[in-house]
């Protein structure tokens, strides 16, 4: 009789919760769709919470379980994704991008650019001319080695993918919920499979694997890191010496994922490459 009562509270409890989240979704999934269509408007916390139709303090609790981050950290990489493509794909000047993606002070759009993106907006602009096919595969070659020099505390897993699809996949570990600037540490596959990188020496930090098919195009590959499966983790280290090896599923990208906005060149050693071209020592 217990058992049987027991079993039965608990199925109404499981519903409750799978409602819960369902509602969250749809709650965070509003609030985003309000980010992307305003983005040239001065957003806050309050708007942001009143578009996803929650109180301040469960809208910023229950966005950080879904996407990793905070809502303004969020934004910003979608404002920094939409200026990538106006400086690479329009003729407007910078002062005009800051403005069209909410920002009203040029060194404070600048600034936030380089952070997460890991370039300039001007060199960002001028990677088309600075980067070639060339330099760009010696570039990989050089980051598929690194693996095998790791210095200090190491971080192992594996990486699955459902998809047979050509191309490699980028694994970095970050120190913020976003991939932002260059990661803490990294390293490239040619397949799915093993990954040994450094461990970042902090209690937090989140691992990325990205999937970017070679039929891409080179430019778009370069800067705009067009994912085609992603997998993501948050790590927590509690006073272990070593880190469980973790596992990375690959998977189509959802709209809670945030973007991926850092370039290529920004991650060594393409950062490298980079700096040594003839083109970047000419201009």
């Amino acid at each position: 009789m217990t058992t049987c009562t027991t079993v039965a509270n608990s199925m109404p409890a499981a519903a409750h919760r799978a409602d819960t989240r369902a509602a969250n979704q749809k709650s965070i999934e509003r609030a985003l769709s309000h980010m992307r269509t305003h983005l040239a408007e001065p957003l806050d916390l309050d708007q942001l919470a009143t578009a996803a139709s929650l109180s301040k303090f469960h809208f910023v609790r229950v966005f950080d379980e879904l996407t990793g981050t905070t809502p303004l950290h969020f934004l910003s990489c979608l404002r920094m994704q939409r200026a990538k493509e106006l400086l690479l794909n329009s003729e407007a000047s910078i002062t005009n991008i800051c403005l069209e993606v909410g920002y009203a002070s040029l060194g404070s759009f600048s600034k936030t650019f380089n952070s997460l993106v890991g370039l300039t907006p001007q060199d960002f602009r001028s990677l088309p001319k600075r980067l070639g096919p060339m330099q760009f595969a010696k570039a990989v070659w050089g980051f598929l080695a690194s693996d095998t020099k790791v210095k200090g505390p190491a971080l192992q897993g594996v990486v699955e993918s459902p998809s047979r699809r050509r191309g490699f996949i980028f694994v970095g570990a970050f120190t913020e919920g976003v991939p932002q600037g260059a990661p803490y540490s990294g390293t490239v596959l040619l397949k799915p499979g093993a990954f040994r990188i450094r461990r970042p020496d902090v209690t937090e930090f989140h691992l990325l694997a990205a999937f970017i098919p070679f039929s891409a195009d080179l430019l778009a590959i370069v800067t705009t890191l067009p994912v085609g499966l992603v997998a993501s983790q948050r790590i927590q280290i509690i006073g272990a010496v070593e880190t469980p090896p973790v596992h990375l599923s690959l998977r189509p990208m959802a709209p809670t994922d945030p973007p991926i906005v850092l370039a290529l060149p920004a991650l060594p050693p393409w950062r490298d490459a980079f700096a040594r071209s003839p083109a970047a020592a000419a201009s």
